[in-house]
């Protein structure tokens, strides 16, 4: 049985303020509803999640990833799914499941055949549950499960996951990935950017690994002709957002408003941070945001000049990101990276 952190019940979840029936969050959302909180199949509501996320969510990374069929760009990821009769029987159960799949999908991810991992907590009470403190709880403690060797997880805490990859030389590297938190209340929040059907969901994803991937995968020659492609994607997904609504703004945005420095931009900005697990004051706050974030709740420096072939040392926080972490094979599933308290400055890094 897989251990879990004392104190995780789960209890929160009965306790959760909800939307009412017939609430909408955009209509994109409620057309997959109808099939992820339907008496469906896993597999039918599997192929309705991602035909959701491969048209509708606004990361490019995320659309790739979900594409039916062969992987877009060599981008694959795997996906964890965790449904309400799981959710029922309890954190032992949940925290069993997600750590199956987690390291199948690290195992892959080693061979360079997947960059991201996706945890879906499919739920009808977490579909309609309202943002405010009881969710953000519930939140952290679910993230718990998941990150057993980091629990428990912390709210405004950035948490790092670790993904394996063996390159062309035959050496096992760590690299890196962000570990963010989505769900279907996000809708016209002020992180709409993170909305998705279905429940809640924790993305992982390595922009650094998927980079050293092309190459073990031989789609490009080396990191200097993967690393400009991989920026691109990650600078064209900052802004994208708005998706779903007429009236939703996009929560993220480059702080050049240069469209032609788009792509070299070093920051962008964002209502709230985008690799901290569980912003407590976002996921707690109930209230519609339809117009411009106030500037004392933006995030300012949020970096990207990370995603470069440019060697870094250990001594580098960013280093892990886009050059892995030489490991012996018995830390395929090692996760050495701790977690961080974010501070909104330019010199900020992690």
């Amino acid at each position: 049985m897989t251990p879990i952190p004392a104190g995780i019940s789960l209890d929160t979840l009965s306790e959760l303020p909800r939307y009412p029936v017939g609430t909408s969050f955009g209509p994109d959302i409620d057309a997959a509803n109808e099939i992820l909180l339907s008496a469906a199949d896993e597999q039918t509501k599997r192929a309705a999640f991602l035909d959701w996320a491969a048209r509708h969510q606004p990361c490019v990374f995320g659309r790739m990833a979900t594409k039916s069929g062969t992987p877009a760009r060599g981008l694959a990821m795997d996906l964890c799914w965790v449904d309400e009769q799981t959710i029922a029987a309890g954190p032992h159960a949940i925290s069993t499941r997600i750590a199956a799949d987690r390291r199948t999908w690290k195992e892959r991810a080693a061979r360079g055949m997947s960059s991201a991992f996706l945890v879906i907590f499919n739920s009808r009470c977490l579909a309609h549950a309202r943002p405010g403190p009881e969710f953000a709880r519930l939140c952290t403690e679910l993230a718990s499960l998941y990150l057993t060797e980091l629990a428990p997880v912390r709210p405004d805490v950035i948490y790092t996951e670790a993904i394996p990859l063996r390159g062309r030389d035959g050496v096992l590297r760590l690299f890196k990935g962000s570990v963010q938190l989505f769900h279907t209340g996000a809708h016209l929040r002020r992180h709409h950017d993170r909305r998705i059907p279905g429940g809640v969901m924790i993305s992982v994803n390595g922009p650094g690994h998927y980079a050293n991937s092309l190459v073990t995968q031989g789609i490009c020659a080396d990191l200097a002709e993967s690393a400009p492609m991989v920026r691109r994607l990650a600078a064209r997904s900052i802004g994208a957002g708005g998706l779903g609504d007429e009236r939703a703004l996009s929560t993220t945005w480059h702080r050049d408003p240069d469209p032609s420095a788009r792509d070299t931009a070093r920051w962008f900005s964002a209502a709230y941070h985008l690799d901290v697990l569980v912003q407590s004051d976002v996921v707690s706050d109930p209230g519609a945001r339809t117009g411009p974030c106030p500037a004392h709740e933006q995030w300012s420096w949020l970096h990207l000049d990370y995603i470069d072939s440019s060697e870094t040392s250990p001594a580098d926080p960013t280093h892990g990101w886009f050059h892995g972490v030489p490991v012996p094979e018995r830390d395929l599933h090692h996760n050495p990276w701790p977690p961080v308290v974010p501070i909104d400055a330019p010199d900020f890094n992690y």
